[in-house]
């Protein structure tokens, strides 16, 4: 891409969800939140089960949540409601109603996790998408995710085929999939990948755009990497990438990206940056470990640590 060149490219943060010290919702963290991700220009994603603890929260918290960032966005980026993995549609469907109701965007459809090692046929996978997708009153996203289950491309293609409201594929996967899959959806739909990993090797590939959790601690470096690539600076997309990875790379600690994530903003003294069980905030040498790394780092974001 030459530095004449521009095109459509976005970047989305999968967004923690703000808990106060005594485990309620954060309503103004949840402010705090969007308005520095959305003030980036930058997309939200709403309520995942990582790093957004979907599974802790309430029905009715999770329309409370999905309200005031509404609400504090105000149109000004796109925002998609992310639900968690269910054992059925029936158990997605709920947050889908929500969703719909609070005027999101987009709604990602997760894959099903049947539990018990136990995998879907094609067939019963691809009626599930169906079951969801007839219902839906707003766009679809499809989750495929190596964590829980690559949604092979001949279901996704007939799924593309029989539903324009597809409108997005967020994927996690190795570059052969991802490689694959953009030549399947070319034309058809966006593909966002999952992670910065692959932030600039999906631009090559034909890609949209990336989800990220560290948008949570560098909103306006997620927002110059979209505003770069958009307008053709490679070496600026270059180096604020160089930036992000080294963000990325600071979670050691295997198991939840919400541990580090709520440690990190308690770091950068923001406000909703506790936990609900069974996750805890990282401590004692690890915190320590974690607040000096973020400092070698010289994140301008950071400027204050």
């Amino acid at each position: 891409m030459s530095n004449q060149q521009s095109r459509s490219y976005r970047a989305a943060v999968c967004t923690v969800t703000p808990f106060d010290e005594s485990g309620r919702l954060d309503e103004a963290g949840i402010e705090h939140l969007v308005e520095g991700i959305a003030g980036a220009g930058v997309s939200l994603a709403l309520g995942t089960a990582s790093p957004g603890e979907g599974f802790a929260l309430s029905l009715d918290e999770t329309a409370r949540f999905f309200d005031i960032a509404k609400r504090t966005a105000a149109g000004r980026v796109p925002i998609c409601a992310m639900g968690v993995e269910p054992r059925n549609a029936d158990q997605l469907r709920p947050i889908i109603r929500l969703a719909e109701n609070a005027g999101l965007d987009l709604m990602q459809l997760y894959t099903v996790d049947p539990g018990h090692a136990m995998k879907l046929t094609d067939g019963e996978l691809e009626r599930y998408f169906a079951t969801l997708l007839d219902e839906m009153t707003i766009s679809a996203a499809i989750s495929t995710h190596a964590f829980n289950g690559l949604v092979p491309l001949g279901v996704l293609g007939r799924l593309l085929d029989r539903y324009p409201t597809i409108t997005t594929i967020h994927c996690t996967s190795e570059v052969n999939y991802l490689s694959q899959l953009l030549a399947l959806a070319d034309g058809r739909c966006e593909v966002l990948v999952g992670g910065p990993m692959q932030a600039l090797s999906t631009l090559a590939l034909g890609g949209h755009g990336f989800l990220c959790s560290e948008g949570n601690l560098v909103p306006r470096l997620c927002g110059q990497i979209q505003q770069a690539i958009r307008t053709g600076d490679t070496d600026g997309a270059d180096d604020f990438y160089r930036q992000l990875i080294g963000v990325f790379s600071l979670n050691v600690w295997a198991g939840g990206t919400v541990r580090f994530l709520k440690a990190a903003m308690q770091i950068l003294g923001l406000p909703g940056a506790h936990t609900r069980p069974p996750f805890e905030v990282l401590g004692g040498a690890d915190a320590e470990q974690l607040a000096l790394s973020m400092k070698e780092l010289a994140i301008p974001e950071w400027s204050d640590l």
